[in-house]
């Protein structure tokens, strides 16, 4: 936004504050002590103070409810807007941040810094990466998204204009909106997510489809037991391929996590769905998977999958996406299509948790371990409803007697996000 309009904006916008820089840096050139947010009126808790539009667009304080710690927001009708100015002293590097949201629209946002000196003057600017918006719902309870960009002030600055603006293509009546802006100096980026959802912006998890393990018990509506009935929490079964038995009382849930633990003898436990299948769409778990002792045994087996409606279809349905034998320093994807297998792989300590997911669509089934996509997206065109396991399963692979080596697998989290193509039975 090298523009004389959006110079002469921020500056017939800041000229009071150019003054309270001047205080701020002293006659020593050195920045008093600050609260580690050097942003003035950062939530707008009364007032609208420091914020205003760029392009003469109606700007509004917002009530927010859905963010916590922020009750306003800045809202425009516009496309470019400025938030609280700071000072600054040149060879400083600041990481300059807020929370975003668009209503009737979607698209872009980005933070542009612009560096003024001791006069006023114009010297450069530094642009954040762009950041994906979607649409949000009117009426509140969706997500809200950080924009940010860290620069540091050239020579001769001693103050810095933060601006955002935001494409939204050709689409009228949007409402930009911006809260919780957070100035830090000798700041570094912000740590990306390790969350797929959060870095591609898949908006909230669908509540019924999803499970945060933090309730006292096994939600039974959501979840059945390996070996036991649906509803039922006793029971054993034989366990994969016959191989060892799969026990209901082997899978529990406390503190907030949900554990499969695997004994010496074979015995193991896991889930299944029992909610609507669905067709196309993205799902990521948060799990481990870690050996207890070191006996001399064979290593389960640990999978989080989709698994297809018709059990008949695994050979050209089943994903697989974070199979591995317990301790294993490689992660796999199996995407089972078309009565063959297409993988892909990933070194991690897996006895650590991670975070993985898939992004299902027709044709294509893309990939990520701690937000992070894996390769190219597999082709394949699956069509079957599956479910998930809730990310819970221990396979016992040796043969029923063979010695095992006990083994915990523990899910913090599970959560399915509906993408554009998303069908349920």
């Amino acid at each position: 936004m090298n523009s004389s309009f959006a110079r002469s904006r921020t500056a017939a916008a800041g000229a009071a504050l150019l003054a309270m820089t001047a205080f701020l840096v002293g006659v020593t050139g050195s920045p008093a002590a600050a609260a580690p947010n050097a942003c003035t009126n950062p939530v707008l808790a009364t007032n609208l103070n420091g914020w205003g539009s760029l392009d003469g667009s109606w700007v509004t304080r917002d009530q927010v409810g859905d963010l916590p710690g922020v009750s306003w927001a800045f809202d425009t009708g516009g496309r470019e807007f400025y938030m609280p100015q700071v000072g600054v002293v040149a060879g400083q590097t600041w990481t300059f941040s807020a929370q975003d949201r668009v209503v009737f629209g979607s698209g872009t946002a980005r933070i542009i810094v612009e560096w003024y000196g001791s006069n006023g003057q114009y010297l450069s600017e530094n642009q954040g990466p762009t950041t994906a918006l979607p649409a949000a719902n009117p009426n509140g309870g969706g997500q809200w998204y950080p924009v940010s960009a860290t620069a540091t002030a050239p020579a001769g600055a001693t103050s810095a204009h933060v601006l955002q603006t935001g494409d939204f293509g050709s689409t009228t009546g949007t409402n930009f909106k911006a809260t919780a802006c957070d100035y830090q100096l000798g700041g570094t980026p912000p740590v990306p997510s390790d969350s797929a959802a959060v870095r591609n912006n898949w908006g909230s998890p669908v509540p019924s489809q999803s499970d945060e393990y933090n309730s006292a018990a096994i939600d039974l509506t959501k979840w059945g037991l390996f070996g036991a009935d649906p509803g039922q929490t006793t029971g054993c079964a034989p366990g994969y391929n016959g191989h060892g038995q799969r026990c209901a009382s082997q899978t529990t849930q406390a503190n907030g996590r949900l554990s499969v633990n695997a004994t010496a003898d074979g015995r193991t436990g896991g889930l299944y769905s029992r909610m609507r299948p669905f067709r196309y769409g993205r799902i990521e778990v948060r799990e481990r998977a870690a050996p207890l002792t070191a006996n001399g045994g064979r290593a389960y087996h640990a999978v989080p999958l989709l698994w297809p409606e018709n059990d008949a279809q695994w050979q050209s349905a089943e994903i697989d996406f974070a199979e591995r034998d317990v301790n294993s320093s490689t992660v796999e994807l199996f995407v089972h299509h078309n009565n063959t297998q297409t993988s892909r792989s990933k070194t991690i300590d897996s006895t650590q948790f991670h975070n993985y997911a898939i992004d299902w669509e027709p044709g294509s089934v893309k990939w990520y371990v701690d937000g992070v996509q894996v390769g190219q997206p597999v082709n394949a065109s699956i069509t079957e409803f599956s479910s998930s396991n809730g990310g819970a399963q221990l396979d016992m692979f040796p043969a029923t007697g063979t010695l095992m080596r006990p083994a915990v697998q523990e899910v913090d989290w599970i959560r399915m996000y509906a993408n554009q193509y998303t069908q349920y039975r």
